[in-house]
């Protein structure tokens, strides 16, 4: 398999990235049922370890100077993804990120392996949020934002 070039691994990287900051906020999976709280706290450690190591594993075979420098890189592009957020619900954002995520599965730009850090972290992630594709209006918002992100991410030369 050919070495991957440093934007390629960018690419595979950014949209756990993306995951798991959303997933650091306070309060983005709060399970309605208080006696399911431990169980939604397990659930939420565990997707955030399989996020946290899908977005390093692109980076894994570098020496530590030039991963060190990839995720910098990865660090300011989600920061200035992230910046748009804060007006926005957690909910909202999760769907906009799934929708960024299908559609780079459905191009196939990233490919969830069986197995894989981040096919567990997304069959993880989508019955905490699935609720939300329930109003069209929200769900028709997420796709908009989602198209926005991409646009945003390919001007900074990724995704092209």
């Amino acid at each position: 398999m050919p070495a991957l070039s440093d934007r390629q691994r960018v690419e595979l990287a950014i949209p756990a990235y993306l995951l798991y900051m959303l997933t650091a906020a306070p309060g983005v999976f709060v399970p309605a049922d208080p006696e399911k709280a431990a169980r939604a706290e397990a659930d939420i450690a565990a997707l955030r370890a399989d996020l946290r190591a899908a977005c390093c594993e692109p980076l894994d075979d570098l020496p530590a100077k030039k991963r060190e420098a990839l995720l910098r890189r990865i660090d300011r592009l989600a920061k200035g993804v992230v910046a748009g957020w804060s007006e926005r619900p957690a909910l909202s954002v999760m769907l906009a990120l799934w929708y960024f995520l299908k559609d780079l599965t459905d191009r196939e730009v990233l490919i969830l392996w069986q197995g894989s850090a981040m096919e567990r972290a997304a069959s993880r992630l989508l019955p905490m949020f699935a609720h939300g594709f329930e109003e069209q209006m929200r769900d028709a918002a997420a796709q908009e934002q989602a198209r926005q992100l991409l646009t945003h991410l390919q001007a900074e030369g990724l995704y092209g």
